[in-house]
């Protein structure tokens, strides 16, 4: 029974461990490039649990995304780290150049990805898919076109 608790406190000890050294920055602002072109804010709650909000824009788009993300480091890669989450979006679309039919949207995301943090500099760069379903309409093309690159300034 002694080796139980002993092991079970082991356990917990390294998970809090790992789990603590998840992050290397607490905020981080900049760019998201893709399909979905716009501006990505990611800020760490605790050390493995962060939110993102990006704002993406287009001519014919515009779309709010809130996600939360679980972020742990990959072994033995120092400062890259993986991660996956879930959120929603809202946003508007015009589907046709030439006229008027705009529609609004609201739906779910995922997102999982790989993050790079530099160690000497205030900068970290990130590659993910995002697929999203929309609720409001038919319009459901993100499966295929959620993939994006993300740079942003640490701070």
């Amino acid at each position: 029974m002694k080796l139980k608790k002993l092991l079970f406190a082991a356990f917990l000890t390294a998970a809090f461990a790992s789990t603590l050294n998840a992050q290397q920055y607490n905020s981080s602002l900049g760019v998201r490039l893709g399909y979905d072109n716009g501006v990505s804010l990611k800020h760490f709650f605790v050390p493995a649990s962060a939110g993102e909000f990006i704002v993406a824009f287009s001519p014919n788009y515009f779309q709010a995304t809130a996600l939360y993300e679980y972020q742990q480091p990959v072994p033995n890669a120092p400062g890259l780290e993986w991660y996956l989450g879930l959120g929603g979006h809202l946003g508007g679309i015009h589907k046709h150049k030439d006229r008027y039919d705009g529609t609004f949207l609201i739906g779910v995301d995922l997102i999982g990805g790989i993050e790079y943090a530099f160690p000497q500099a205030p900068f970290n760069i990130s590659l993910d898919w995002k697929p999203s379903i929309n609720f409001t309409n038919g319009y459901n093309d993100y499966w295929y076109s959620g993939f994006a690159l993300s740079l942003r300034y640490k701070f």
